[in-house]
């Protein structure tokens, strides 16, 4: 069955079949509104494409057609109320692309959780501390732990990034979020080790590739800086 084939096995059909033939003379709009959602990755446009069909799929959305090319492709469904579902992928470059992701009749929610599930596929999930992949630092701030949560989405926001997520328990809380090309941010918020009334917050960022990762890492630690009046330790 189509949902049980890997993203890999997925690029190797999409690299093995030309849609030429079906494919429309220009692309269709992907709208504009509540119910459209667009995100940049920094992936490939065939990449993006083959893992916003996994998405699909993966969702249990039933496609009621679909086309691709090497500058990007769209997938047009249906959920099982009927709503449709448009996911179109755009090349930037050679190795950046732009993903739109509308759904009908306004489910923002939806299309972002579609946009996740994308990044998922790409190997661009959340970071987290024990990934191989994932870079992190950590400085201690002079705050509470609803202070710092809430200076930590104040950044995300400030520097342009989409909140992905948010949770805050008795001894601990965290922000998720995405930068422009869609590589994942974490904000890991806990008390300081010795019993002062401090936080220590750990930045952790991670795709791959550490040079990113460390760019990232360092505007997270600077604009979290700035909020909180420039209390790290």
């Amino acid at each position: 069955m189509k949902t049980q084939l890997s993203l890999a096995g997925i690029l190797t059909l999409l690299a093995a079949c030309s849609h030429e033939e079906s494919a429309p003379s220009r692309r269709s709009d992907g709208g504009t509104g509540a119910n459209t959602v667009e995100r940049t990755y920094g992936k490939t446009p065939l990449d993006t494409y083959a893992a916003a069909l996994a998405a699909v799929w993966s969702f249990g959305l039933s496609v009621d057609r679909e086309w691709h090319d090497a500058m990007g492709g769209e997938v047009i469904g249906h959920r099982a109320d009927g709503q449709s579902v448009t996911v179109k992928v755009d090349a930037i470059d050679s190795r950046n692309s732009r993903a739109t992701v509308r759904v009908e009749p306004g489910d923002s929610h939806m299309a972002q959780m579609i946009h996740e599930k994308i990044a998922d596929k790409l190997g661009m999930g959340t970071a987290r501390e024990p990934l191989l992949n994932t870079s992190s630092e950590s400085a201690v701030y002079d705050t509470d732990l609803q202070g710092a949560l809430d200076a930590a989405e104040r950044t995300a926001r400030a520097l342009g990034w989409t909140v992905t997520g948010k949770d805050m328990e008795d001894t601990w809380a965290q922000l998720d979020a995405r930068a422009a090309d869609a590589n994942p941010a974490r904000f890991k918020i806990t008390r300081a080790d010795d019993d002062s009334c401090k936080i220590r917050v750990t930045f952790l960022a991670g795709n791959g590739k550490a040079d990113t990762s460390q760019t990232i890492i360092a505007r997270m630690r600077e604009d979290l800086d700035r909020q909180l009046g420039g209390q790290a330790r």
